[in-house]
């Protein structure tokens, strides 16, 4: 009896789960194109001071201190969603877009600005595939293995990275920005916590 199998590698793990991805079989075609992953992660987005990642009803993306109770409440649990990279285009980490669900059953997800803004988008459901090397809405998240934490770099700014940036007067709130950050320079106000 024939059997048939699909090669596949391990991208991660999470507590006591393994996740693996398929190894595409080797072509002559060449493509820049991103395809949705099966895999999605839902989380608290936290800075490394423990404040929280939350989008607030005017669809702003604040970052805060909140209680327990607060972190139940619409708004403040976020989808990483993985996508399948037909080419590394030589960036490290993997393809994902950040997004909430709200309750009218949109997903806003964070996308770049100009001048290191962060705003949100709503779509109704989210690409299936990017065909463009580059997307507003598309981060390469890569796992910085000695804080146990995450950075986030832009798809569509090189160089630039999600990150947390004072927001006006209120020193308890902060807002999600872009930060430039040298290839070698590893800044904590880019590292993102992902909490179940």
């Amino acid at each position: 009896m024939a059997c048939s199998y699909t090669p596949v590698t391990c991208v991660g793990t999470c507590g006591d789960a393994f996740y693996f991805q398929e190894v595409a079989a080797e072509t002559d075609v060449d493509e820049d194109s991103f395809g949705i992953a099966t895999r999605c992660l839902c989380c608290w987005v936290k800075s490394k001071d423990n404040k929280v990642l939350r989008l607030n009803d005017e669809q702003q993306f604040q970052v805060q201190n909140l209680t327990s109770k607060q972190l139940n409440e619409p708004g403040c649990k976020f989808e990483v969603q993985t996508y399948r990279e037909s080419e590394t285009a030589g960036r490290a980490g993997r393809p994902t877009m950040l997004y909430c669900n709200k309750d009218n059953g949109k997903n806003v997800v964070a996308c770049c600005g100009d001048n290191g803004n962060i705003y949100s988008e709503n779509m109704d459901a989210l690409p299936e595939d990017i065909e463009e090397t580059r997307h507003r809405a598309l981060f390469y998240m890569t796992k910085l293995t000695a804080t146990n934490t995450y950075q986030f770099e832009s798809s569509w700014f090189k160089s630039e990275f999600l990150g947390f940036a004072p927001d006006g007067d209120n020193p308890s709130l902060n807002k999600l920005v872009l930060l430039k950050q040298a290839e070698d320079q590893v800044d904590e106000s880019c590292q993102v916590v992902l909490c179940n």
